[in-house]
């Protein structure tokens, strides 16, 4: 309930000024009051995220893993998702540039989504010409820098999205296998558990990139799956904040032989991390 208390302030005093409730001195010595209240709780619930970003670290998570917990913590749920996916996609530009994937040293990276990164791409540079031509057609200077501001941003997320694919890979290791696609869906499963894999292409045309079926996970590219990975025991997974217990997996991998392989070679291998970081 407290994470909405700020914008909920906010919005109600608007709504006594637009509507002539209090007048302009009274609604402003009400704001500062408010606002210095409101500032207060800004400073207790920015101690409480970073709290909360503290302990998810101590528990193994990463950087980005804990600063999203600490969201989630402190923001209502359409806020924290919306700052969480910004967060994913500005860190993707700054690997992108550094030429870094997002993946341990003890982790062997497996790529997938080539179309969408090609379409992605295509779609890029159409919106870029098209950035530079309507800048150039507005006869309107006002209309042209609001154009121009919308539409560099707008050129900087589907940046961050297609560099998403590039620098969150699937990852395998001795500790977890890690599925992802993008920035939207980032689900481990300990390694451990695996008893094999193997190559299976299935169709589903699912709405949804990752959706449980049953007892099997499946997270769907370009409407397919092309691995399959098996489990020795019934795993939990969270997706859309509900756990769902899974035996099977169903993947893509743009090289699927190589990916089977590489998840074949970590089976049975030991653990030595205190923690799956997942």
């Amino acid at each position: 309930m407290g994470r909405w208390l700020i914008p909920a302030v906010i919005v109600l005093e608007l709504a006594l000024l637009a509507t002539g409730v209090i007048d302009l001195g009274t609604g402003v010595q009400i704001v500062l009051v408010i606002e210095s209240l409101l500032f207060v709780l800004v400073l207790v619930q920015a101690r409480a995220a970073w709290s909360t970003y503290r302990d998810a670290r101590a528990d193994g998570d990463d950087e980005v893993g804990a600063a999203t917990t600490a969201l989630d913590a402190v923001l209502p749920a359409p806020a924290a998702a919306v700052f969480k996916q910004d967060l994913l996609l500005w860190r993707a530009l700054y690997l992108a540039v550094r030429r870094k994937k997002d993946a341990g040293a003890d982790e062997a990276a497996i790529a997938y989504g080539k179309d969408v990164r090609l379409t992605m791409w295509l779609v890029l540079i159409a919106d870029g010409v098209l950035l530079v031509v309507v800048h150039a057609a507005l006869p309107w200077p006002t209309a042209r820098t609001v154009m121009l501001v919308l539409g560099v941003l707008g050129v900087l997320w589907l940046a961050g999205f297609v560099a998403t694919l590039y620098v969150y890979p699937h990852c395998v290791s001795p500790r977890r296998l890690r599925l992802r696609f993008a920035s939207f869906y980032d689900i481990s499963i300990p390694t451990s558990l695996i008893r094999s894999a193997r190559i299976e292409k299935k169709s589903r045309g699912m709405r949804r990139s990752a959706e449980v079926v049953g007892d099997d996970l499946v997270m769907e590219v370009s409407s397919s799956t092309n691995v399959v990975v098996e489990l020795g025991a019934t795993h939990s997974v969270k997706l859309r904040k509900a756990e769902h217990p899974i035996t099977r997996i169903h993947w893509y991998a743009d090289e699927p032989a190589e990916a089977v392989e590489l998840v074949r070679s970590f089976i049975g291998k030991p653990n030595d991390s205190a923690s799956m970081g997942v």
